[in-house]
């Protein structure tokens, strides 16, 4: 057996083995929570429990982030508000994210330099190359914040018009403000996510005896959404002037409606435009190729023969 396929295999089983193990380690965790979950409830045993299971990777992650979290304030603030953007608003949230950044971090420069080692291509002069793989794993975290944030916003930005449709349904039934938003929370938890999870939240926050006001700015600061900063917005002028919060609610969804249109339809006319660029340069080439290529061809066998 040669070097490279010796080498090779090594690599595919350490890679194998590793999976195979991050899988099992997983599944396990996964049945022992169910496990105690169901043993215990929800009671403080089983929080407990759970945050033994969360080992031991995230104990990792949490003492490297000590040692990289910023000491500004406003740093820290400004990452933190990004983490509630995207769903993380854990305590220990922003150190375990500068954990994992510092751990990507290592971890890939530790596998270019094991790759490098192996395959021999470990010089002085390739030093500086160690960095781009450090600088990748520490900014590919942050990329991937910003991508949730995105995805999540725009899943807020589509699913509220409907979610504020049934809250309308349920007050029009006779529920309170607050208690359809519970029940909307409950019937939205498998079809959106992320509204049932603000909904439930909201009541959480009234059940543990918040002004209603500032559980309304809660919702809205710990999203970041326009849509929603703007339904917020309304129920607060409702409550503040004694309106008809059914009222101001249909209004506020017809024009969100009408706004999701808008949005669709500049879309559309973009899309001219934007297949300008692939339609100069795919079909183009293509279409000369087919129109010109029989003439090309007819020139230079005249060329060849003398005319």
């Amino acid at each position: 057996m040669n070097l490279p396929l010796l080498i090779a295999a090594v690599v595919f089983l350490a890679v194998f083995g590793g999976l195979m193990s991050t899988y099992v380690f997983l599944e396990e965790k996964y049945w022992r929570t169910i496990l105690a979950r169901r043993l215990f409830g929800n009671t403080r045993e089983a929080m407990v429990m759970v945050d033994r299971l969360r080992a031991p990777w995230l104990r990792t992650a949490q003492r490297l982030g000590r040692a990289a979290v910023p000491r500004e304030t406003s740093t820290v603030a400004e990452i933190r508000r990004l983490l509630s953007y995207g769903g993380f608003r854990d305590p220990q949230a922003v150190t375990v994210y500068f954990g994992i950044r510092i751990g990507a971090m290592l971890i890939l420069g530790g596998l270019y330099l094991f790759f490098a080692l192996v395959t021999g291509h470990l010089r002085y002069s390739d030093a500086v190359v160690v960095f781009l793989p450090l600088a990748a794993g520490y900014y590919l975290p942050a990329l991937l914040l910003q991508i949730r944030i995105r995805s999540r916003q725009k899943e807020i930005f589509r699913e509220l018009p409907d979610a504020l449709d049934l809250v309308l349904i349920c007050l029009e039934a006779g529920l309170s403000f607050d208690l359809a938003l519970y029940r909307v929370s409950r019937e939205l938890t498998k079809v959106s996510p992320v509204m049932s999870e603000e909904f439930g939240q909201y009541f959480l926050e009234i059940q543990s005896g918040l002004p209603r006001r500032a559980v309304l700015d809660n919702l809205a600061g710990r999203n970041g959404v326009e849509s929603l900063t703007s339904v917020v917005g309304v129920l607060v002028q409702s409550i503040r002037f004694g309106t008809n919060i059914a009222d101001s609610l249909r209004v506020h969804i017809r024009s969100m409606r009408t706004r999701r249109r808008q949005i669709a339809e500049e879309q559309g006319a973009k899309m001219s435009t934007r297949l300008t660029f692939p339609m100069v340069m795919l079909i183009l080439p293509a279409l000369f190729i087919v129109i010109m290529g029989p003439a090309l061809i007819n020139i230079y066998e005249r060329i060849q023969g003398g005319f």
